[in-house]
């Protein structure tokens, strides 16, 4: 007898040499031949299976297709392709007559980087300095300083080559004792940066008193005030003070915010409009209406909608102020409130309005034609 034989039959050591202490690692169900569901059936082997049957043309990827030879226009409406051109199953590129040609060899109106003139002596725009912002520019600007703003001058600059030009302008510059400059300012050392080789370095531009354009005393016949509101854009102030000028408005009114300053690009669009036209500036532009309606001026303002007048049968006063607003929104409702009529333009239905500049333009002809003349 064993030693270990009088242990329980549980703690005795299994026959085939393990421990007591591991169990056995189970095996995994044998899986059975044939289908589970139906174990009566056999797996066909890979030779004895049916040839696999390929889906239609029309169904398969478009990368998969079979390549199709024939013109596009002899193809079944079927088996054309769709894409994403659901009016026009006309591809790109694929047209008389240039179908049966390779597109490299398709005549393009496209002009090579290397047929181009070499550009070794045309500088850059980024490496051009920028123009000092003290600086106008332009033969009629620079002229209507020096003859109605000659204190603000400081320096003439001329580099033209048209004798009777740089005589004109020295005699107004020796007039006005301000000093000549026969070289261009930084920024115009370039053709491309002024052609006329006309500037002057002047000061900031200073507005007019609004007590000297409009007395206690009242407006004279033919006055005509022009009052913009919102208008932020420089070129179109610009083009607004150079018809001003043309059609001898009285005076000119902005608003201190929201609008546009008079800057030398203003100056040099209104090609000498900003210095022979007072301009005002107001810190609020409907007070400021208020008081030329209790002075005797009739405040006419221009809408889209809500007009009650006619622009082009409208009977103007012997002293109106007009009031243009900006091209989207219009003028604003507490400048609104304060004119006392209001009168527009009718227009087509696919073009309503017109620019800023040019309404303004074509209203102050429509006043004049119908105004006394200014004194």
């Amino acid at each position: 007898m064993s030693p270990r034989d009088d242990l329980p039959p549980d703690d005795r050591q299994p026959a085939d040499g393990r421990s007591r202490f591991e169990r056995p690692t189970p095996r995994p169900p044998q899986r059975p031949a044939g289908n589970q569901a139906h174990p009566g059936t056999v797996r066909r082997r890979p030779e004895d299976r049916p040839p696999r049957q390929e889906a239609p043309a029309a169904e398969r990827p478009r990368e998969e297709r079979p390549r199709d030879d024939r013109p596009y226009n002899d193809r079944p409406r079927q088996d054309r392709p769709q894409g994403d051109r659901p009016y026009n199953d006309r591809p790109r590129g694929d047209g008389p007559p240039n179908r049966d040609r390779p597109r490299f060899d398709r005549p393009t109106t496209m002009t090579s980087r290397s047929q181009l003139p070499p550009r070794e002596n045309r500088p850059r725009r980024d490496d051009r300095p920028a123009p000092p912002p003290d600086v106008v520019s332009g033969l009629h600007a620079v002229e209507a300083l020096l003859r109605w703003q000659p204190q603000r001058v400081q320096a003439l600059y001329l580099w033209a080559t048209d004798a009777r030009v740089l005589a004109r302008l020295q005699q107004l510059a020796q007039a006005a004792s301000v000093r000549v400059e026969n070289e261009p300012p930084r920024g115009f050392e370039h053709e491309q940066a002024n052609p006329q080789g006309v500037a002057v370095r002047v000061t900031p531009f200073e507005y007019a008193d609004f007590e000297r354009i409009m007395p206690l005393t009242g407006p004279a016949d033919g006055t005509l005030i022009l009052c913009l509101d919102s208008i932020t854009d420089p070129r179109n102030l610009g083009a607004i003070l150079r018809s001003a000028a043309f059609f001898r408005i009285t005076a000119v009114i902005l608003p201190q915010d929201r609008s546009a300053e008079v800057t030398p690009l203003v100056e040099r669009i209104a090609e000498g409009g900003a210095a022979s036209v007072p301009v005002v500036q107001v810190v609020n532009l409907a007070r400021t209406l208020g008081t030329l309606r209790d002075r005797g001026v009739e405040v006419v303002g221009t809408a889209l909608d809500g007009a009650t007048g006619d622009l082009r049968t409208y009977k103007w006063a012997k002293a109106t102020a007009l009031v243009l607003g900006a091209e989207g929104s219009g003028i604003r409702p507490l400048v609104r409130k304060n004119c006392d009529q209001l009168v527009t333009l009718p227009g087509p239905e696919q073009m309503p309005s017109l620019n800023v500049s040019a309404f303004a333009t074509l209203t102050m002809a429509m006043v004049r034609g119908s105004q006394p003349a200014p004194a």
